[in-house]
């Protein structure tokens, strides 16, 4: 193999769409049928990075043989909180692989990462089938699996009776609570709640190992966030339900508008002196509702969850989700010392 060269990418260079279709490349080997993220998203990300007053930033590396981008390496760097972790999000193209472009890469944001004064990096790995290239990969490099989620896969249109099934049971359980709807933006009036309900998302929901610590949330870093959603090019379906015209649970339906065949079931939680009143079926179905009508296009809505999230995975059964593999993260400490 001709010399690997490590370079720096910016969204903005001729070089970037060639990082982008080694990432396209690389999900469509692993799940043809679903369809990759398209390049405007990692665009509008890597802007979003690069820009000042954000509660991230980041840098882009490429691993580029003979002229052609083979590899693509993306950090990030919490600002806010969790200063001490790297997210790495690392891909080759197929046709480079076990030429050590990933391992090159994987130093690389091994050395970054130590200079920027992070001593705890973090991947995720899609595991469509059993002992996948990136779970081989980060075993032996000396990585640790820190969480393992199940995806789950529901076709649509849902099941009526199914669906209708979950309803009734939810708001039999939840009365005197309400559901509010909204897209892209959460209300005013809820901005607030909805801070607090990504604070305990951080802190009460199952993260397995993974060296992720509480998260500093306020109204800012939520229109941060929304913001960011509708400049990748993504709309957001979101439900909650308010007691007493307080927001106490909520979910998101993320779907992207280049090609809104496949949705993803983003965060879901209920406040933990909430739950018993079965609002996160109460929210799910409902986001069902509103998504049926504005995308029949959408064929498939993905989410996942840890197996010992029993509550979470019972729902998801009731509305017709299936195992479709698995999600997991790894981890992987140093001294922090560059390299």
């Amino acid at each position: 193999m001709t010399s690997l060269q490590l370079l720096d990418v910016d969204p903005d260079d001729d070089a970037f769409a060639g990082w982008c279709a080694v990432w396209t490349t690389a999900e469509l080997a692993a799940r043809p049928a679903d369809p990759p993220r398209p390049p405007a998203e990692h665009v509008a990300l890597g802007r979003q990075l690069v820009g000042p007053g954000g509660s991230r930033d980041g840098v882009h590396r490429a691993g580029v043989v003979d002229g052609e981008v083979v590899g693509a390496l993306r950090l990030l760097f919490p600002l806010l909180d969790n200063t001490s972790v790297a997210i790495v999000d690392l891909a080759v193209h197929p046709a480079a692989r076990r030429l050590a472009v990933g391992t090159a890469l994987l130093a690389d944001a091994l050395r970054l990462a130590a200079v920027a004064g992070r001593t705890e990096l973090m991947a995720e790995v899609d595991e469509p089938v059993p002992d996948s290239a990136g779970r081989l990969f980060a075993q032996r490099h000396g990585w640790t699996c820190d969480l393992l989620e199940t995806r789950r896969d529901l076709r649509l249109p849902p099941d009526e009776a199914r669906l209708a099934a979950v309803e009734e049971e939810a708001r039999a359980a939840a009365r005197g609570y309400e559901v509010v709807t909204w897209r892209d933006h959460v209300p005013e009036h809820l901005v607030d709640d909805r801070a607090v309900l990504e604070e305990r998302m951080s802190t009460d929901a199952p993260h397995g190992d993974i060296p992720m610590g509480a998260e500093r949330w306020d109204a800012d870093r939520v229109r941060e966030h929304e913001a960011a959603s509708v400049a990748r090019g993504r709309t957001v379906f979101s439900a909650g339900a308010t007691l007493g015209g307080r927001l106490v649970a909520y979910t998101d339906l993320q779907v992207p508008l280049a090609d809104p065949r496949r949705a993803s079931q983003a965060g879901t939680l209920v406040l933990r002196e909430h739950r018993g009143h079965r609002l996160g079926a109460l929210v799910k179905a409902a986001v069902l509702r509103e998504l049926a009508p504005a995308f029949p296009q959408v064929e498939l809505i993905s989410t996942y969850n840890l197996e010992g999230n029993e509550p979470m995975v019972a729902v998801n059964r009731a509305l017709g989700f299936r195992p479709a593999g698995q999600l997991s993260m790894w981890g992987f400490r140093t001294s922090g010392a560059p390299g």
